[in-house]
C-alpha cells in the first residue's frame, strides 16, 4: 500500500520500506549537485525538503537548515519530525549566512528559491565566510544573470549549470566555488549561462525560446511609451533579444 502526502515542492510516499520523499524537478536538480557526504547549510530552507531528501538518501553527513522567519522554520521542524530526522539536522533562525560559524565545518551552501537580488545580497554580506573552499549551489527564481555577474566579478568560478523544467516553467541552477580570480565573461553569456551554452543543455533552447517570446512582447509594449525610461528599457530589450537570437542560432 502507498499513501501520498502531496505538496507543491515534494511528495512523501509511504512504501513498504518506510516513508520516502520525492522532490520536484527544481529541487531535485539542486539536491543532485551536492557531493556525497557533505555537510550542508540550506539557507532559506522553508519546509526543509532538501535537507530531508539529502539525509534520507545518505547524501549528507549533517545539515544546518536556516530561515529568517519563525513560520518557515516551524514548518521545517514539522517536516523533520515527520521523517524522524530531528537529530541529524539543526535549525537556526537568522539572516543569510550570519547564522553560520567556522566550527560548523560546512562544505556546501544551498540558496534556492529566492530572488537573484536577494541571493547576491546574501553572498555579499557573507563574503568572508565563502573564502573557505565552500561549494555554492544557487537556484535564483529571478535575475539569474545578476547572480552570475556577482559571482564573476567577485572571484567565483562557475563550475556547472543546470536547468529544470516544471510544466511550462524553467529554473536554472548554478554551482560555483571561490577561485580568487575575477572572470571576464561576456555579459550576454552571464545572462544566459556560459556552461549551459558550452554544453548545449537540452533545455536551453526551449527556455530561451520562451524567454525570447516574453522579451519581444515586453518590447512591443515599451514602444508605445515616449518616456526617457522607456527608451532606455527599449535599448536593453533589443540587446537582450539580439543576444538570445544569436545563441539560439548556435543550438
Amino acid at each position: 500500500m502507498e499513501i501520498y502526502y502531496n505538496d507543491n515542492l515534494f511528495t512523501a510516499v509511504y512504501l513498504l520500506g518506510g516513508l520516502q520523499m520525492k522532490l520536484t524537478p527544481r529541487l531535485q536538480a539542486v539536491a543532485d549537485k551536492v557531493p556525497p557526504g557533505s555537510r550542508v547549510a540550506d539557507i532559506g530552507t522553508d519546509h526543509a525538503y532538501i535537507p530531508v531528501y539529502l539525509l534520507m538518501n545518505h547524501m549528507s553527513s549533517g545539515v544546518i537548515a536556516t530561515d529568517s522567519r519563525t513560520g518557515p522554520l516551524q514548518a521545517a521542524a514539522e517536516t523533520l519530525e515527520l521523517f524522524r530526522l530531528n537529530q541529524l539536522a539543526e535549525l537556526r533562525l537568522g539572516e543569510g549566512l550570519t547564522v553560520l560559524r567556522k566550527e560548523d565545518g560546512i562544505d556546501v551552501i544551498i540558496i534556492a528559491g529566492l530572488g537573484g537580488d536577494t541571493i547576491s545580497s546574501i553572498l555579499a554580506d557573507g563574503f568572508k565566510f565563502l573564502l573557505k573552499d565552500i561549494l555554492l549551489i544557487l537556484q535564483p527564481m529571478t535575475c539569474v544573470g545578476k547572480v552570475r555577474t556577482w559571482l564573476a566579478e567577485n572571484g567565483f568560478a562557475i563550475i556547472e549549470e543546470d536547468i529544470a523544467q516544471e510544466e511550462s516553467s524553467f529554473y536554472e541552477v548554478i554551482v560555483a566555488r571561490w577561485s580568487g580570480n575575477a572572470n571576464l565573461i561576456e555579459t550576454k553569456h552571464l545572462s544566459i549561462g556560459p556552461d549551459l551554452v558550452a554544453k548545449k543543455h537540452p533545455l536551453l533552447k526551449p527556455m530561451l525560446e520562451l524567454r525570447l517570446e516574453h522579451k519581444e512582447a515586453a518590447l512591443a509594449g515599451a514602444e508605445y511609451s515616449n518616456s526617457p525610461a522607456a527608451h532606455e528599457r527599449i535599448e536593453e530589450l533589443k540587446a537582450e533579444i539580439l543576444s538570445m537570437r544569436e545563441i539560439l542560432q548556435c543550438l
